[in-house]
């Protein structure tokens, strides 16, 4: 049996398990679970008071500073607030200051949206459409990107509905949070879990990207590249092993801020690599233009052989691209007005990079037909200005690799180490010793993860799976308890079957 055929029955199996486990969550601690008598619209909620975002990973919405970062994972992701109950804490909400609110537009908001889409993922895509087919790939990954962005919308609209019957208490701030509230802690344990992997997978795709990438420079003895030139023959497994020590040292580092260059600088790597790619196939390899890319498309097989085998061992690397929901809430956070901006915000963001990916991926597939590589780029020869590009875009997930590895470390370190009561400037040895440890032993989980296989089947495992759950089960769970619960917290008999 081969490793796809394995990965997609692991990614069906772990789908059916997961829905099961949120149908069963949702059944036992909603309001219209069968053993809920009585529960009026506000059941299930518990008095939710904000707090400073500590070590701990607890996280105070009126001090984020919400135009700092957007987009920097470690904020807001794994946080959750503490849970109180009776009448003691509605005089410390009346005297709270009111919460600050963002800044970001609705456009900046849709950019940055666009930029946590579009990444290393982009260079796989015309893989995927060879093995699905020119039109088996579009209605892939036009489906998923319709989910992803429905789905990130009823995110957005079940934080509002999750309070409204509390107007004191403001929407939930994190996906652990909001999942608390609708659907029980049980759930909220399964997203909490699943952010961890969703992390440290996509991390581990960071390093088979580089690992590839730079093997292949390595190897090239006919281009005059720096790699070959500084470090000739090097193979993937050792550039690996390179990457996972390099990236250790940065992942250590706290303060988010120092990484916000990556956020230009992956702009300009990706969409230099697009263009770059797409300029060089029409120009040197094969050359005669878009017209010929797009003629030889034509030749090409439309549907996959298999369907099962294709969409199963492939799909998960459009939804690594597509589902971001675990990403979003900071974006969300640091908004004007999130309630009516960022759904708009979200539709324009998708379909620009739908669009763009799609386009991408079929004229690329015209380019190189069968002899497609797994990343596009290692079609492309290592000439000066091709290996630059290339060193480029393995910089920039060099320090990217930190800033997404934090939102994984902080929930090891919220699960491993005691820090409730310690201030910052408190910090032991011993404590940093044991921070230390735990991020070692993270990265080295993601390279151990990296040597599943080639960029495609890491990126298909965690799309599969952790993104694709988080994306296209959890959601919905959340949505229909929600809006179950703000109806009448009733429940007729007929539905009792469906939980």
């Amino acid at each position: 049996m081969t490793l796809a055929s394995n990965i997609t029955r692991y990614n069906r199996a772990a789908a059916v398990v997961t829905a099961a486990v949120i149908i069963l969550q949702t059944r036992e601690s909603s309001c219209f679970s069968p053993t809920a008598k009585g529960y009026h619209i506000g059941c299930n909620f518990a008095q939710r008071k904000p707090t400073n975002l500590r070590s701990n990973g607890v996280i105070d919405i009126d001090v984020v500073d919400a135009d700092d970062e957007p987009c920097l994972l470690g904020d807001n992701i794994v946080a959750s607030c503490d849970v109180t109950s009776g009448d003691s804490i509605m005089n410390e909400v009346q005297t709270m200051p009111p919460p600050r609110r963002g800044t970001q537009t609705k456009l900046s908001a849709a950019t940055n949206l666009g930029k946590c889409i579009c990444g290393a993922g982009s260079f796989a895509l015309p893989h995927v459409f060879l093995k699905e087919g020119v039109l088996g790939g579009t209605l892939a990954i036009t489906i998923c990107a319709f989910l992803a962005m429905n789905t990130m919308q009823s995110i957005n609209r079940s934080r509002f509905l999750a309070v409204a019957n509390e107007p004191l208490i403001s929407p939930p701030t994190s996906y652990v949070e909001l999942t608390k509230l609708a659907l029980g802690d049980g759930a909220s344990k399964v997203v909490f879990s699943l952010t961890l992997a969703a992390s440290l997978g996509v991390c581990s795709t960071y390093i088979v990207f580089v690992g590839q990438t730079l093997a292949s420079l390595s190897a090239d003895a006919m281009s005059a590249n720096i790699v070959h030139t500084l470090a000739p023959n090097i193979d993937e497994t050792t550039w690996e092993i390179i990457t996972a020590a390099t990236v250790l040292p940065i992942s250590l580092v706290r303060n988010y801020g120092v990484f916000a260059f990556t956020s230009a600088l992956g702009v300009t790597a990706v969409l230099g690599g697009i263009l770059v790619t797409l300029a060089y196939g029409v120009l040197v390899d094969p050359g005669g233009g878009i017209g010929e890319a797009l003629s030889a498309v034509s030749q090409l097989k439309m549907w996959p052989d298999s369907f099962s085998d294709a969409f199963g061992g492939s799909f998960g690397t459009i939804a690594y691209l597509f589902c971001i929901n675990f990403l979003t809430f900071p974006i969300i956070n640091s908004m004007k007005d999130s309630r009516n901006d960022y759904d708009g915000a979200v539709s324009s963001a998708v379909a620009v990079i739908w669009m763009v990916n799609a386009l991408f991926a079929i004229v690329c597939l015209g380019f190189y037909g069968e002899e497609t590589q797994d990343l596009v780029l290692q079609n492309l020869d290592n000439g000066p200005y091709l290996s630059a590009l290339k060193i480029l875009l393995c910089v920039d997930l060099l320090f990217t690799f930190p800033v997404v590895f934090s939102s994984g470390r902080q929930i090891l370190e919220n699960v491993l180490l005691d820090e409730s009561g310690k201030e910052e400037e408190e910090e032991t040895m011993s404590l940093a010793l044991s921070r230390a440890t735990i991020t070692s032993g993270a990265v080295a989980t993601c390279f151990g993860l990296s040597q599943v296989g080639g960029f495609g089947v890491v990126a298909n495992l965690v799309g599969g799976v952790a993104q694709g759950t988080l994306a296209f089960i959890i959601p919905p769970a959340i949505a229909v308890a929600l809006s179950r619960r703000s109806s009448n917290g009733n429940f007729e008999a007929s539905e009792i079957s469906q939980w």
